[in-house]
């Protein structure tokens, strides 16, 4: 009766980890790793580790031998690259897990997905699960694909599935987000404040995105259900303003209208491709800091009986205090 989690090195897929060997002790834990070597933060968790990629079946088939869990938190999000990769890895990767999972019998999938799947134009009001879906980045349609994915062969193959979808993640561990915006701040940075900066923007802690899936993944009515899990919302100027008061620093904004930031991301997306560069700004930042998102939770409340311990200032100490520990600032 093992169990696998996959996006082990990635902070939710990590926090995932601890959470099950907390809960699972009398399990066999096995950490899918691309790797030969696990890396140092992983390996003193004493855990087993098994190689393979979700772009190649082969390598999951081999692992998922035993396996009757899978918590699949392994996904490509990053920036400015080629939008085939978000496919290949998200949409053909998951289904790769599954059709191996399917294979060795598996019993329980536990999915990380995401609220992107929404797209960016939102109503003013939080929206529900069954809000229609209108991707608007390769990211989020290959996500949006891959719970498609889990749901279809759940349904084929009769095994209990959930998926949980977090908005931006923020806490320790986070190499990602947290770094960005808290770069700001510590460099004197300008910040380009998009319709005034009063975009609602929603944020997660990564110890609540574990626990949400590890309760979910318990709760029988949970089976075939997607749920939106987020801590707390807040707009991008008081972002700003709180990552100022915890790091002591005044933010220095400089407001933009959203032509002009979409215009200077493509233009900036264009010249990264040409000189192999990193954009100072992207469309998709431009939108997902000048649109306005917020998600009602109260689905995964009634079901699973489960409410976020941490608010998005705690999300942000927490990562900031993380990032200092290991000299990331």
């Amino acid at each position: 009766m093992a169990i696998l989690i996959t996006g082990a090195t990635s902070a939710v897929g990590y926090f995932i980890a601890k959470r099950v060997i907390e809960e699972e002790k009398d399990k066999e834990i096995k950490i899918l790793i691309r790797s030969e070597e696990p890396p140092e933060h992983l390996a003193e968790m004493g855990l087993d580790f098994v190689k393979g990629d979700l772009t190649d079946k082969k390598s999951l088939v081999k692992a998922l031998q035993g396996v009757k869990t899978v918590y699949n938190a392994a996904g490509e999000a990053r920036e400015n690259i080629h939008s085939k990769l978000y496919y290949d890895v998200n949409h053909i990767g998951t289904r790769n897990l599954l059709e191996s999972f399917v294979e060795n019998k598996g019993e329980r999938f536990l999915h990380v997905s995401t609220v992107g799947i929404y797209g960016y134009k939102l109503p003013s009001f939080p929206i529900t699960e069954d809000y229609p879906k209108k991707s608007d980045h390769p990211y989020h349609e290959s996500k949006w694909l891959a719970e498609q994915e889990l749901f279809r062969f759940s349904s084929n193959h009769d095994f209990f599935a959930t998926a949980v979808r977090p908005p931006y993640i923020v806490g320790p561990r986070d190499r990602q987000m947290a770094p960005k915006l808290f770069d700001f701040l510590l460099k004197d940075k300008k910040i380009p404040l998009i319709r005034n900066g009063k975009a609602t923007l929603s944020f997660v802690h990564h110890e609540d995105v574990a626990d949400s899936l590890i309760k979910c993944g318990k709760t029988p009515n949970a089976n075939g259900e997607a749920f939106n899990i987020v801590g707390g919302t807040i707009t991008a100027r008081e972002l700003f303003e709180t990552i100022g008061d915890i790091c002591r620093k005044q933010p220095n904004f400089m407001r933009i209208n959203y032509g002009l930031a979409y215009t200077i991301g493509l233009v900036s997306e264009l010249a990264a491709k040409v000189s192999g560069s990193k954009p100072k700004l992207t469309r998709r930042r431009t939108n997902q800091f000048s649109r306005s998102r917020q998600y009602d939770i109260s689905k995964i409340k009634n079901i699973a009986d489960f409410k976020p311990k941490h608010n998005v200032k705690d999300a942000l100490e927490d990562a900031y205090n993380w990032m200092k520990e290991v000299k990331l600032v």
